[in-house]
């Protein structure tokens, strides 16, 4: 039978064959960027501290610096001597004697102690007390390098950026990044259905879905489309696709109908299959073509069963190409359900969860199968169940967030 699915291959071993690919890719070029325009990128680079932060002891708040003893030993209160902002340079504090201060200003030499000037007394001669207790000696302080010393590891390469590390390289004084040229990826959809003028036409939310994932990945996309069951316009545009971008993806025409073509058309293009088909739900007729060391995703046309098709295989592979740790962060949840996976099966299923005192409760999600679009958005995360463990209430299990 044409496009027939005789050797399928597990869900562990299509993941091993398409890391293998992943890590015999070429390296990825570096690019510069300013760090403003550096959110969603990844880094090329470790970055590390320029400086400690603070680079000095400063005062936390506003109010008065003074000796502790200085203070402890007078009753009048000690005089006020002028006033540091943030930016001054200090001078050292005269023995006996109090400065106004600003949150972030440097301590001077002979203050070890700041109080908040709502806490302070200050006379009509201009000596300043405590209005009740005296703080502690060092109180309301920040000590240089408390938050992190010159050298600390700020980023680490591989890191995709967000406002978190523009902060903490901004305080650097950074102000280019040295990031991974992202990945291009042609995203290819297929079938005469697609066609306006088509008797039955349909819309396309397969594309514009895995063009997000993959965009939010931290990925260039191109999108293409072929209106038609034509093979010939398919080849063409699959080789133009193939020609503009690092990797292949396809979605629908991958099964064993007559107008299925996308196998066929990659073979004319001298692609060779690394599996055909995995015995998973949704997505059995996912197949990854190679030609050289490039690799072509050919996913289902339903679009839950592409979805679930790309979040587990295609992303690892994009985010190994572009120096990111390959896994996403799953989380543990206690199951509140129960579900047997068919024979020799790995399904993966929607599931919501909610915040409890003992942790996430997980919850199935009801489903009308691999067509299903809604789901996902009712959905929370994505549970992955082995042939040989089936789902029981109350049971630890971890899931893949959206």
């Amino acid at each position: 039978m044409r496009n027939s699915f005789t050797s399928m291959v597990d869900c562990d071993t299509a993941l091993q064959l398409i890391a293998a690919y992943a890590e015999g890719a070429s390296v990825r070029p570096l690019m510069h960027v300013p760090l403003a325009e550096a959110v969603g990128r990844i880094t090329a680079h470790d970055v590390r501290a320029v400086s400690a932060r603070p680079e000095a002891d400063i005062s936390a708040m506003d109010g008065y610096a003074f000796s502790h003893a200085a203070m402890q030993a007078t009753e009048a209160g000690l005089p006020v001597v002028g006033q540091m902002a943030a930016g001054d340079l200090p001078v050292p504090l005269p023995v006996g004697q109090a400065l106004g201060i600003l949150t972030g200003a440097r301590i001077p030499q002979g203050a070890d102690c700041v109080m908040a000037k709502e806490r302070m007394y200050l006379t009509e001669t201009g000596l300043v007390q405590p209005a009740k207790m005296l703080a502690e000696c060092g109180a309301n302080i920040r000590r240089a390098g408390e938050e992190f010393p010159q050298g600390a590891m700020l980023v680490t390469r591989g890191t995709r950026l967000d406002w978190r590390h523009t902060a903490l390289l901004a305080c650097q004084g950074i102000t280019e990044v040295a990031v991974i040229r992202p990945v291009r990826v042609a995203v290819v959809s297929n079938g005469a259905e697609l066609a306006e003028d088509a008797s039955d036409t349909r819309a396309d939310s397969n594309s514009p879905m895995l063009a997000a994932l993959l965009r939010e990945a931290g990925a260039e996309v191109v999108l293409y489309s072929v209106p038609s069951d034509d093979e010939q316009k398919l080849s063409e545009t699959l080789a133009q696709a193939w020609a503009e971008t690092d990797v292949l993806v396809t979605t629908g025409g991958i099964s064993v109908g007559q107008t299925d073509n996308v196998m066929d058309a990659l073979r004319s293009l001298g692609a060779e299959t690394v599996f055909r088909g995995v015995t998973i739900r949704p997505g059995k007729p996912l197949t990854v073509m190679a030609q050289g060391k490039r690799l072509a995703f050919c996913l289902p046309g339903n679009p839950g069963a592409s979805a679930i098709c790309a979040l587990v295989f295609l992303l690892p592979y994009v985010r190994t190409m572009m120096g990111m740790v390959a896994s996403t962060s799953q989380v543990p949840g206690i199951t509140d359900f129960a579900f047997t996976p068919v024979a020799g099966t790995t399904h993966f299923i929607p599931v919501s969860f909610k915040i409890e005192p003992q942790g996430l409760r997980l919850s199935a999600v009801p489903t009308v199968g691999a067509s299903d679009i809604i789901v996902f958005s009712r959905a929370s995360a994505l549970l992955r169940i082995d042939p040989d463990y089936p789902v029981e209430a109350g049971q630890t299990r971890w899931v893949l967030p959206f």
